[in-house]
């Protein structure tokens, strides 16, 4: 039992590491051998791939003995990069948190830049928003069981009353730092049309 039980563990062993290296591959055996080099040329443009994913691909199909056909997927990748460089994508990106890749034209760059900036100040924004409300009411119900004669096991009722004492004072500037993220998020919505 324990030979079978030791060679069922092996391959599933086998099996993980193989589903690990083929999830790592960029084209499945499939895709090389269809051979769509434009459609995946643009893909990968429209992601905002840099030419070196070329490389990736080739090495992905260098099992099957296919080769990448370089000026059919360079046109396929320019034109999904137009999708990619627009400044709705790159406030997009941004919102997610996620900085633009440099992929685009010269002359557009510093614009989608500032404009992803602005994407990624939105999210930060958001992120800190929801971290200041969850601290807010974690406060509110602190001062809530304070006041009602809960300990919140500090050392000393007198530890307890000063800690009380202060949260008023906390509870305020963390309902004023809402408003100011609100305005924030709202000024970068109504900038691009959110």
């Amino acid at each position: 039992m324990r030979i079978r039980l030791s060679e069922h563990y092996s391959k599933l062993t086998l099996l993980t590491m193989t589903m690990m290296l083929c999830s790592c591959a960029t084209l499945s055996k499939e895709e090389c051998l269809t051979g769509n080099w434009e459609a995946i040329g643009f893909s990968d443009g429209a992601a905002g791939y840099s030419a070196a994913r070329l490389n990736s691909h080739n090495k992905a199909c260098a099992k099957t003995g296919v080769a990448a056909n370089y000026h059919a997927w360079e046109r396929g990748r320019q034109a999904g990069l137009k999708q990619y460089c627009t400044k709705d994508n790159a406030y997009q990106k941004g919102k997610r948190g996620y900085t633009l890749n440099a992929v685009c034209p010269a002359d557009m760059t510093p614009l989608l830049q500032r404009i992803n900036a602005d994407g990624r100040a939105y999210h930060e924004a958001q992120s800190q928003l929801q971290q200041t409300k969850r601290e807010l009411e974690q406060h509110q119900e602190q001062y809530r069981k304070l006041r009602d004669g809960d300990n919140l096991e500090f050392k000393s009722e007198k530890e307890a009353r000063d800690y009380l004492l202060s949260l008023p004072e906390t509870m305020r500037i963390e309902q004023q730092r809402i408003i100011d993220l609100q305005q924030q998020i709202n000024s970068l919505q109504r900038q691009y049309g959110y």
